[in-house]
């Protein structure tokens, strides 16, 4: 195969790749639309969903957090000052 046809080859190679690439994101970029359009919701709105969610996760995680946190503390402590501590908060 000359260097000329092995160079068109691999162009051609690319360009198909490229077409089914932009072709199946069209694909799935319309089958998106399809399902938010039977769910009633609009784009925008099912991001506001979203938002609301996370930022409820993110609260539930930092509650979280924390309590591991003093969790990791009372294990990791010695009894000593941990009788300590809990006499100071009585």
């Amino acid at each position: 195969m000359h260097e000329g046809e092995f160079m068109f080859v691999l162009f051609l190679g690319g360009l198909l790749g490229v077409a089914a690439t932009l072709t199946i994101q069209w694909y799935g970029r319309r089958k998106v639309r399809a399902a938010l359009k039977q769910d009633g919701l609009a784009p925008s709105r099912q991001t506001e969903l979203l938002v609301n969610e996370n930022e409820a996760m993110r609260g539930q995680m930092l509650r979280l957090e924390d309590r591991l946190s003093v969790m990791e503390r009372i294990a990791t402590d010695s009894s000593l000052s941990l009788g300590r501590e809990i006499e100071r908060l009585r």
